[in-house]
């Protein structure tokens, strides 16, 4: 199945509560930044950007109230697609020790820990003005024998922020793996306040995060500790 969305800004919730959150589903494909007048994918035009907006801005003003994220997913092959949004504006602030998914990645959260599998499909998208504990803009999940590898083609990550590590991404495989494929993309403006502004791997306890990166450019990522990759 495919859903096509239309160019506007759409938000996880129309409460202030913060757990709510979009997900994607095995078997559909969902397309954004329509005009409205398109009858084949193909009329789809992105001269304009990505234009249909996932947004955590829910509540007041400001990002204390955000959602904690965006998206979070779990259970998903790469049937599982996403195309042609914009991501924005959560806050996984849970708590300072990452104990919680709460305080991990703030636009998308790929969770396959504990042995799941979570590696979906990202095409055409920015993830901007979103921020973590760890993992700003993605946080792949592949602790203790899970496999969170998902493939990330053609996306930008700028201007996210983890008050960890990972401002754009954070691939976590302790005792797991953790490898997306990152294809034509750019980090730009990503900070981490203690690691890896652009994005972090940590395969820790027998573990693999080997994220397998063409043709992407890092620029102006910023961290006390390694400013692009760690």
């Amino acid at each position: 199945d495919e859903v096509w969305v239309a160019t506007g800004t759409y938000v996880t919730t129309n409460t202030a509560n913060r757990n709510i959150y979009f997900n994607m589903i095995n078997g559909v494909a969902i397309y954004g930044s329509f005009a409205g007048t398109e009858t084949t994918l193909s009329q789809r035009n992105f001269s304009c950007g990505f234009t249909s907006v996932l947004s955590a801005e829910i509540n007041l003003p400001g990002i204390a109230d955000n959602s904690y994220h965006v998206i979070n997913n779990s259970s998903l092959n790469n049937t599982a697609i996403l195309d042609g949004f914009t991501i924005t504006g959560a806050n996984a602030n849970f708590d300072l020790l990452g104990n919680d998914n709460r305080s991990l990645g703030g636009g998308m959260l790929n969770n396959a820990a504990s042995g799941g599998i979570c590696s979906p499909t990202i095409r055409n998208c920015l993830f901007t003005n979103n921020t973590a504990l760890f993992g700003g803009g993605i946080f792949n999940h592949g602790q203790n024998g899970g496999n969170a590898n998902p493939s990330i083609t053609n996306c930008i990550f700028s201007f996210n922020t983890a008050t960890g590590g990972g401002g754009g991404i954070d691939n976590f495989g302790y005792n797991g793996n953790a490898s997306p494929v990152i294809t034509n993309c750019i980090f730009y403006g990503n900070t981490a306040a203690d690691r890896a502004g652009a994005m972090y791997c940590w395969g820790g306890g027998n573990g693999n995060a080997s994220p397998t990166i063409l043709n992407a450019v890092f620029v102006n990522n910023s961290s006390v500790d390694g400013g692009g990759i760690v």
